[in-house]
């Protein structure tokens, strides 16, 4: 073979990675039946013979002393996902991604984490994205033993969507994050059916006698994004590392009549009150967007109780096809319901895909709202499939950022970020609030200079920082780039709006109506969250036009007054 490398390697190491043969090349005449292998001297431990067309998964674990050799046929082996990591070591060093490249093998340890993450320059510095290839949907979500645990939806070959796997990574405070090995695979080999589906979206469940498993939809091979597919529940019970799947069974396979095929993202909790245990499921029944209640008795056997929520048929006759990755929790003394509404355009503003709740009690297995109508929890749209989870006395979310009109330019090695941390609450109106979870302070780097009052100086490419209180109605706020480029929000006939340099005002992204008393923002290298009124009101935009802010700009009207403001430059949560 044509590239070898001699790599130490303790013993008990694990190798994971995902490789197929190059596009257009094939397997050499002369050839001594090895594409890939790794040796002990002489001695072989693992190899790869010949490699199919489409990506397929292998691992190998280390059981040998001494230095491990690894030897690679560049000319025909393409890899895409690449680690290895000590199992008993991995929480706290997380996995060493490895790239064959130049008849190189270029290891990247944690340490080497922040010069792959800053050398980006369109990169968001603030929150967590995938090392390289797809993500999307947080997952899993849960605190145990003292640390953050993250699941997401993730595609390792590309930074496009594709055959879906479940990502993992570890957390002390929500903002610096650990990457661990991929948790969950699809079934099966979706590369080699030609076909999409895999271990979609699903939630933690922390039992009654505090262990933690997942529940999670199984989308079986399909061969159409939008009808025709099959989708099931799963149950996996974790390695006490959770590291991996120790026992993965099915426990739903059908919904009810009147749903389809979109019957997904299950969120599991124990009702101590019936001894019993509850999940609500994504679904449309008679083609209306629908949440649906399920009991059990065990957690495995599965009845199907009630439709939990119907959406009005406004939403189908205006696209809405189901909803997606529900969240029904308890929140001081209420219930909330969270979701998400997909293919739903809103006819007043063009927007789609949007994401709601509803705060309501939950009696005798009915949620019986106390809000009339659904809240709006994102007027910017790019905040998605959101999911929460209990920690520390409080209800903590995150959720996907996906600009829906917009791709990302080709050319990066990654795709997809979450959000920040938001911690929920309820105001005085039995409203949904949001706000960064505290922990973002520990980030700030420096205040930001004024050329001029109102005229804050950004060093390009660090995340910043706005808060303003006082009565702000009619205010604008204006980011600048160094090529002309901008975002603005601006209060204008009540309601907050925002544009960013994509737009062409088809869509109208603005808010419901209020008198803008505060109002926090993060600009994040193309990520803008904004948090008004205490969190009431939330908006959320991805841009790839604007990502190095040069100023910020304040621009009052003759109504408005500020009576506190500070900006603030950011660490990024990748450095050293």
């Amino acid at each position: 073979m044509s590239n070898i490398v001699e790599l130490e390697t303790a013993r008990g190491t694990r190798f994971e990675f995902w490789a197929r043969q190059k596009p257009g090349k094939s397997k050499p005449e002369q050839t001594d039946g090895e594409l890939f292998a790794l040796r002990s001297g002489q001695r072989t431990l693992y190899r790869i013979a010949a490699l199919p067309p489409y990506f397929q998964y292998y691992g190998y674990t280390h059981h040998a002393d001494g230095p491990l050799t690894v030897e690679w046929d560049e000319n025909v082996i393409e890899m895409s996902l690449f680690y290895r990591y000590a199992p008993a070591e991995v929480a706290g060093e997380g996995v060493t991604f490895l790239e064959l490249k130049g008849g190189r093998l270029v290891a990247r340890p944690k340490e080497a984490w922040p010069a792959w993450y800053q050398s980006d320059p369109d990169r968001p510095q603030l929150r967590f994205s995938p090392f390289q290839a797809w993500m999307n949907d947080p997952n899993g979500l849960c605190f145990i033993d003292g640390r953050y645990h993250l699941f997401y939806q993730f595609h390792p070959v590309e930074a496009e969507w594709g055959p879906m796997h479940w990502g993992h990574a570890v957390s002390d405070d929500l903002y610096r994050w650990t990457h661990l090995p991929v948790f969950l695979h699809p079934e099966q080999n979706l590369w080699s059916l030609g076909a999409t589906g895999g271990a979609f979206s699903g939630s933690a469940f922390i039992g009654p006698d505090g262990g933690v498993s997942f529940y999670y939809t199984e989308r079986l091979p399909a061969y159409d994004l939008f009808k025709d597919y099959k989708e099931v529940q799963r149950h996996v019970v974790p390695s006490t590392d959770l590291l991996r799947p120790e026992a993965n069974s099915l426990v739903l396979i059908d919904g009810p009549p009147g749903s389809a095929h979109d019957f997904r993202d299950p969120k599991v909790w124990y009702d101590s009150d019936r001894g019993a245990y509850r999940m609500v499921l994504g679904a449309a029944i008679d083609g209306d967007p629908a949440v649906l209640l399920y009991g059990s008795q065990n957690g495995a056997d599965w009845k199907y109780l009630a439709v939990l929520y119907r959406a009005p048929e406004h939403f189908r006759q205006h696209g809405a096809r189901c909803v997606e990755c529900p969240d029904f929790f308890e929140l001081d003394g209420r219930f909330v319901l969270v979701m998400g509404f997909v293919g739903y355009t809103e006819p007043e503003t063009g927007r789609h895909n949007l994401l709601y709740a509803q705060v309501g009690l939950f009696e005798d297995d009915r949620f019986n709202p106390l809000t009339p109508a659904l809240q709006e929890l994102d007027f910017g749209t790019d905040f998605y499939a959101m999911q929460s989870f209990r920690a520390k006395e409080r209800q903590i979310a995150f959720a996907w950022l996906f600009n829906w009109e917009f791709r990302k330019p080709a050319g990066s090695p990654y795709s997809g970020e979450l959000s920040l941390p938001r911690v929920l609450g309820l105001d005085a109106q039995l409203r949904l609030t949001m706000l960064p979870e505290d922990g973002y302070r520990t980030l700030r780097s420096r205040a930001l200079a004024q050329a001029s009052p109102g005229r804050f100086i950004c060093e390009p490419g660090q995340p910043i920082e706005l808060s303003l209180t006082g009565a702000l109605d009619g205010i604008r706020i204006v980011g600048r780039g160094g090529e002309g480029e901008s975002f603005t929000i601006a209060h204008h006939a009540e309601r907050l709006q925002v544009s960013v340099a994509e737009d062409t005002g088809e869509i109208e992204y603005r808010s419901t109506p209020l008198t803008l008393e505060n109002l926090r923002l993060f600009f994040d290298r193309g990520v803008l969250e904004i948090f008004a009124n205490d969190g009431a009101v939330c908006g959320t935009r991805r841009t790839y036009k604007i990502t190095a802010l040069t100023a910020l700009e304040l621009i009052p009207s003759a109504a408005t007054r500020v009576d506190a403001c500070e900006a603030w430059s950011y660490h990024s949560v990748w450095g050293d």
